[in-house]
């Protein structure tokens, strides 16, 4: 899989992304992986680092296989976003004077990028969210034993 972008320069450049993973916490301090998404540029059949796509703010995402672009630094972030890389929450997070928008990642895709750094992510966020759906469970059934 790979896009077609257009730089800064106007340089017409093929990439293709590659998955890594980021370390985050949630709010409690668990550590836990992120996706974090680089960019290579394929140049006469060769792969060279080009740029990392995404950017980490630390913290846990709990929407599954969502990061953010770094639109401060990777200008050409919706040639990606139209050539269907991924879809947009709508969703983003400021900081400083930049917006960096929350992009949804299709699995298969991700799978695509780095199948054993996305069963890394996968299973840590599934085992993180069922654990919490059990506790979520726990504290509801303790709320109605205590309302009877």
């Amino acid at each position: 899989m790979t896009y077609e972008i257009t730089d800064f320069m106007g340089n017409r450049l093929t990439v293709k992304p590659r998955l890594q993973l980021y370390s985050t916490r949630d709010f409690m301090g668990k550590t836990m992986p992120g996706i974090a998404i680089a960019l290579d540029q394929i140049t006469d059949g060769q792969s060279d680092d080009y740029c990392m796509l995404t950017v980490s703010f630390g913290e846990f995402i709990g929407m599954k296989n969502c990061a953010y672009i770094d639109a401060n630094n990777c200008d050409f972030y919706d040639q990606l976003l139209q050539q269907e890389m991924a879809s947009s929450t709508g969703l983003s997070k400021h900081s400083g004077f930049c917006e960096y928008p929350l992009w949804c990642f299709d699995e298969e895709k991700l799978k695509e990028m780095g199948e054993e750094a996305y069963k890394i992510y996968s299973d840590a966020y599934d085992q993180y969210m069922t654990g919490a759906q059990e506790d979520l469970d726990e504290d509801n059934d303790a709320d109605i034993g205590m309302s009877m």
